[in-house]
C-alpha cells in the first residue's frame, strides 16, 4: 500500500498565501508580512518565510531591497490575455512572411503527426490537449523565425496563461483552443498550397474566436 507523503509545513504556507493571491485577499503591491501571516495561518514564521522564498521563485512574489516581500502584479485577468494574444498572432505573422520571402518548404505531415500523437496519448475530450496543441504548434511555427527572442516570449505567455491565468482566461483560452485546431488544420492546407494571404486571414480568424468565446 502505497503511504501519502505527510505535506510539510512550508508547502502548506505556500498554498495558502498562493491562494490569498490568486482569489485577490492579498492583492498586487500588498506587503507579506510574517508576523501578521504567521498569525493568520498559525504557522511559525519560518515556514511562512521559506514559502514567501518559493513563491518568489515561482513570480508571485518580489523583494524590495530593505522594505521586504510584496505580491507582484502577475495574475493574467482577460484583457492581459487578449493583449499577449495580440502580439503572438503578430509573431506568426511574421514567421509567414518570411517563409513566403525565404521560399521556406513547410513540414506539413510534422504538424498533423503532432496531433495524431497527443490525441493518442491524452483523452480527446479534455480541451487542455488542444491547448497544449495550439503551445507546441505556435512554437514550431515560430521556429522558422530563428529569433529565440520571440519562442521565449512566446513559451512564457503559454506557460504563465496555466500558472497565473484566473479562471476566466483559462476557461476562455482552453474553450478557444478547440476551435484553433480546426483553423490550424485550414492553415496548413493554405501554407502549403503557398496561399499567404489566407494564412493572414486565418491568424486573425484566430484571434478573434478567442475574443468572441470570452463574450458569448
Amino acid at each position: 500500500m502505497t503511504t501519502k507523503r505527510k505535506e510539510t509545513r512550508e508547502s502548506v504556507c505556500y498554498r495558502e498565501i498562493k491562494k490569498k493571491i490568486r482569489n485577490g485577499e492579498l492583492k498586487p503591491g500588498d506587503r507579506l508580512i510574517e508576523n501578521t501571516l504567521s498569525q493568520q495561518l498559525e504557522i511559525s514564521r519560518t515556514p511562512i518565510r521559506k514559502a514567501i522564498g518559493m513563491l518568489a521563485a515561482d513570480g508571485y512574489v518580489e523583494y524590495n531591497d530593505f522594505r521586504g516581500a510584496f505580491v507582484r502584479d502577475s495574475i493574467i485577468n482577460k484583457e492581459r490575455y487578449f493583449e499577449m494574444t495580440e502580439i503572438i498572432g503578430l509573431f506568426l505573422k511574421q514567421a509567414i512572411q518570411k517563409i513566403r520571402t525565404k521560399k521556406i518548404t513547410f513540414n506539413k505531415m510534422r504538424v498533423v503527426a503532432k496531433l495524431v500523437e497527443i490525441e493518442r496519448e491524452e483523452n480527446p475530450a479534455d480541451p487542455a490537449i488542444y491547448f497544449e496543441y495550439e503551445k507546441w504548434f505556435v512554437s514550431d511555427l515560430l521556429t522558422y523565425m530563428k529569433n529565440n527572442y520571440y519562442l521565449k516570449i512566446s513559451d512564457d505567455f503559454f506557460n504563465n496563461i496555466q500558472e497565473f491565468g484566473d479562471e476566466e482566461v483559462i476557461k476562455i483560452a482552453q474553450n478557444a483552443c478547440v476551435k484553433t485546431v480546426a483553423n490550424i488544420q485550414r492553415f496548413i492546407d493554405a501554407l502549403e498550397e503557398q496561399d499567404y494571404d489566407q494564412c493572414m486571414a486565418i491568424i486573425d480568424q484566430v484571434i478573434d474566436a478567442h475574443v468572441l468565446v470570452a463574450y458569448r
